[in-house]
């Protein structure tokens, strides 16, 4: 094999790993994965819950009535790590309600009971009656 046609396989075969090594430590591409807007700002569906306060730290994100948070947890949504892999119930700090028309309503109890906080169309804030004790989320 002459030095040229050696060189050029060379060069080729490093072409192709490093555009393989960039797509192996690429970002997924997932409509939900960077809350870069208001809850998302991808799905105007959506209502989310995050880990800390001001929108931070590990999130989850809904479109449907969650009659108990169990079973579901905070993932990394790059607005900080902190929470991610905790469970939703009972350690949610922040909302946002990026749906247009419907009011997003966090529940302290499972069941859609007892105290609750109110997250009117397109609009962000802080848990209050539910901060760390939310358990359910419904629409209305």
């Amino acid at each position: 094999m002459s030095t040229r046609l050696r060189n050029s396989a060379v060069a080729a075969a490093l072409a192709a790993a490093g555009a393989l090594g960039m797509l192996a430590t690429a970002a997924p591409a997932q409509a939900d994965s960077i809350p870069d807007g208001l809850c998302g700002g991808v799905i105007d569906v959506d209502y989310c819950l995050w880990y800390n306060s001001n929108q931070k730290g590990g999130w989850t994100a809904t479109y449907q009535n969650i009659s108990n948070w169990a079973g579901w947890n905070f993932s990394n949504g790059g607005q900080g790590t902190n929470g991610v892999g905790t469970p939703v119930k009972n350690n949610a700090a922040s909302y946002a309600n990026s749906h247009d028309s419907k009011t997003g309503v966090s529940y302290y109890n499972s069941n859609y009971a007892g105290a609750y906080d109110v997250g009117n169309p397109n609009s962000k804030g802080q848990l209050v009656n539910t901060y760390n004790d939310n358990a359910s989320f419904r629409w209305r």
